[in-house]
């Protein structure tokens, strides 16, 4: 048990330290990388030293939706990447959250369980957000009069398939915590 308390720490610190990464080059690729063929870019030399290279690439019915928005005079970086990454946060929150128990010691708990669900939970909204995002901007600017030169995408692909895979082992392994618990609740009210 000391083990787990201890690598949690570790691990907590790892999961604010990788949000922290995500999130500064996520937002300086968008507001000082170049839109290239429908992804951010950004180049840094180090003095000559070496270089660093950041993409913010969109997923592909995404990217073809950033190019459009992009040729429309839209910045896809705050229309689309200000949503891509909110799914990101929370999975780290509840991450985080998850480790935070485990430092305290309560490995088979229904807070254990409510977490890994609510993991499970982004994923599923992230495939409902991939899928329809683009059609409600597309249905937005038209409906506006803002833009009609960008088209409505519905695409399902890959990058969805893994969404629901990830989310189904998550629900899987929360509902397993789940049935761990109960079986710790029974075992310590027959002792």
């Amino acid at each position: 048990m000391d083990r787990i308390v201890s690598l949690s720490k570790w691990i907590k610190l790892l999961i604010v330290f990788l949000a922290l990464l995500q999130v500064t080059s996520y937002s300086g690729t968008m507001v000082f990388g170049e839109f290239q063929a429908g992804e951010y870019v950004l180049t840094i030399d180090w003095w000559g030293w070496f270089s660093s290279y950041l993409a913010v690439d969109f997923g592909t019915p995404w990217q073809a939706l950033a190019q459009s928005l992009y040729d429309a005079g839209f910045h896809p970086g705050i229309i689309l990447g200000s949503v891509e990454i909110l799914p990101y946060l929370f999975i780290y929150y509840f991450l985080y959250q998850l480790f935070g128990l485990y430092q305290q010691g309560h490995v088979f708990t229904p807070s254990n369980f409510r977490c890994l669900s609510r993991i499970a939970l982004v994923f599923l909204v992230w495939i409902l957000l991939s899928l329809f995002y683009p059609m409600i901007i597309a249905f937005t600017l038209h409906f506006s009069g803002t833009s009609s030169a960008v088209p409505v995408y519905f695409s399902l692909g890959s990058q969805e398939l893994k969404y629901a895979l990830f989310g189904m082992i998550f629900y899987c392994v929360a509902w397993v915590m789940k049935h761990a618990t109960e079986l710790q609740e029974e075992a310590e009210l027959t002792i």
